[in-house]
């Protein structure tokens, strides 16, 4: 493939995209951090580009008609020969950086704890970690090197459906009670994997942004780590001691999961639902989304639905 960098900000690792031959040769995902491998043809990785989306970022692959770049357009890459599909991508996200796997790629993994949606995830290194800390357990399951890919929406809805509270001790929690809440984060996240929304197959959240828990209880909130965090009073109490029942660890990673919600699809429900786009971002953007984008912006403002207010 050819790279460029259209707003000059990556111009330095284009160029690095050619000299290592330009073929991309397998693409890693390790949490929130997305990692692209290039060579030559045939032969083992010389080059690695970190991508971290941000909050707003995106990965746009297009085979048909290809928009104009953007200011925010970081990197561009395009076929190059005639041996494959021919299209066009356009990248946009706070963190591109390019380097060697033994400098960039294998340092950084080596930082991030198990991710749930890796068929690699170790849980008995997170047991570890939760018995080794003295962070609450709302605390930690924010920290990357713990777990990686865990963000704020998960890390409360998580919780609650744990009946675990935030400010519980890690090292307080029994073996039985982390390996449940490790296997309702697992769950959780392959439902949002697998339909393209971080709710996955519930309507909405159970606890996070609302004042009244999806039980009834009442929710507060709070700051932990710079991030606000919600818990109900009703089903997570802070205590010394509780007692839970033994639960079958859920297996991680997603390729058991079959096909998932394609981008288009996830992004027409939030439409018709009135969820905003800019909330919960679907990073991969094609020539679908494009075009279901463009029919939106020109539909009547009367027939775009109303925008869904929190549940209270």
């Amino acid at each position: 493939m050819k790279a460029t960098s259209p707003n000059g900000r990556f111009k330095a690792g284009a160029q690095a995209i050619g000299k290592a031959g330009g073929v991309l040769l397998k693409i890693e995902v390790h949490g929130k951090n997305m990692f692209y491998f290039f060579g030559s043809k045939g032969g083992k990785p010389s080059l690695v580009v970190h991508i971290h989306f941000g909050m707003a970022g995106a990965f746009a692959v297009y085979k048909g008609g290809e928009p104009e770049v953007t200011a925010n357009t970081r990197l561009r890459l395009e076929t190059a020969d005639s041996s494959g599909p021919s299209f066009a991508a356009h990248l946009s996200a706070m963190t591109v950086v390019s380097g060697s796997v033994e400098k960039l790629y294998a340092p950084h993994v080596a930082k991030l704890g198990p991710d749930p949606l890796r068929e690699d995830a170790d849980v008995e290194r997170i047991l570890a970690g939760c018995m080794a800390s003295k962070k609450s357990i709302g605390q930690l399951l924010m920290d990357q090197s713990f777990s990686a890919g865990v963000g704020n929406i998960y890390r409360t809805e998580t919780l609650y459906e744990a009946g675990i509270h935030p400010n519980q001790p890690a090292n307080s929690l029994t073996r039985k009670e982390m390996l449940q809440l490790w296997s309702i984060i697992v769950k959780q996240m392959q439902a949002g994997f697998k339909t393209g929304s971080i709710w996955g197959y519930k309507s909405g959240a159970a606890c996070y942004g609302r004042t009244k828990s999806a039980c009834g209880g009442k929710v507060k909130s709070w700051s932990i780590g710079g991030r606000t965090v919600y818990a109900c009073e009703r089903r997570q109490r802070l205590l010394a001691n509780r007692s839970t029942a033994t639960t079958k660890v859920r297996r991680s990673g997603t390729a058991h999961l079959g096909e998932m919600t394609s981008a288009v699809k996830a992004e027409s429900k939030k439409r018709k639902t009135g969820e905003g786009l800019a909330v919960q971002h679907v990073a991969l953007k094609d020539d679908a989304t494009r075009a279901a984008a463009m029919a939106a912006k020109k539909r009547p403002a009367a027939a775009r639905p109303a925008k869904r207010r929190r549940s209270s």
